[in-house]
């Protein structure tokens, strides 16, 4: 991996995912891109001298929204970099933030944004739905950031024997080899009675086996929304692959107000890709 884009709110940032986009860049020794978007069409309060301890007040509950200078988000997201020893890029988005994102996409191995990233006036649930075009559209992976994070002891592979979901191990695997010394899980969810390990699945752990020195296989039965949820409730340092946006077991996942309780409880990096 050589470019890790982060996407930011130009007048609204989130100083959580600023603060994992650099920790990502410095696990793996990888160019950091800060991408600022503007809603041009939003009438934005302004405010002079906010400093970085004070960014809280940059995200209020009211139906206004208080906003920082441009510049100011700018020196603060270079002075995180820089005592994370990171030398960053920046790119400032004049023109449809949706646009300009899948476009620096092609040129990137993985997006970091905020699943709570919105232009909107109002609450939405999660993730937005400016955080859902970015999913769908994509041209790289993108990896949801979440409010802390330390280390990841372990990867757990979302696996559902589709091609997507195996084609999102492989994106995963090959960008980030930094964790290639983590336990791997393979976790597969199912509605039948039993949950058979077949070829497809033996196949799948021998090719992990071959990646990762320690690698097992997980079945869980029942709906896949339920499990996931039940799963991953209270765990810490994981981070969970997932593929196909809009699909299979990831369309369940994102369904509704589901994904609210789920990404609001459930406080770890997602990774997700798409063919």
């Amino acid at each position: 991996m050589q470019r890790i884009l982060v996407v930011i709110n130009a007048h609204n940032p989130d100083l959580e995912s600023i603060n994992f986009a650099c920790k990502m860049a410095e696990i793996t020794k990888t160019k950091l891109t800060g991408l600022f978007v503007e809603n041009l069409y939003f009438n934005y309060i302004p405010t002079t001298g906010i400093e970085a301890p004070y960014f809280e007040t940059f995200r209020t509950p009211s139906s206004e929204t208080v906003v920082a200078d441009i510049d100011q988000v700018i020196r603060i997201f270079k002075e995180q970099c820089k005592i994370k020893g990171i030398t960053p890029d920046t790119i400032v988005d004049k023109g449809d933030p949706i646009k300009e994102i899948v476009f620096e996409s092609r040129f990137a191995d993985v997006i970091v944004i905020d699943p709570d990233i919105s232009f909107y006036d109002k609450e939405e649930q999660l993730p937005s739905h400016f955080v859902k075009e970015v999913l769908a559209k994509a041209e790289c992976p993108v990896l949801l950031a979440p409010e802390k994070f330390d280390m990841a002891d372990e990867i757990v592979f979302c696996y559902d024997r589709s091609a997507s979901s195996v084609f999102a191990v492989k994106q995963f695997t090959y960008i980030m080899p930094e964790f290639r010394d983590k336990k791997v899980t393979l976790l597969e969810v199912s509605k039948q009675s039993e949950i058979e390990f077949n070829e497809a699945d033996r196949r799948m752990m021998e090719w992990l086996r071959a990646h990762y020195p320690s690698v097992c296989y997980h079945g869980l039965k029942g709906d896949s929304k339920d499990e996931l949820f039940n799963y991953f409730f209270m765990h810490e340092n994981k981070f969970i692959v997932m593929g196909a946006y809009g699909r299979s077991m990831l369309s369940n996942f994102f369904r509704k107000s589901d994904a609210d309780i789920l990404i609001r409880m459930v406080d770890l990096p997602l990774f997700i890709t798409h063919k």
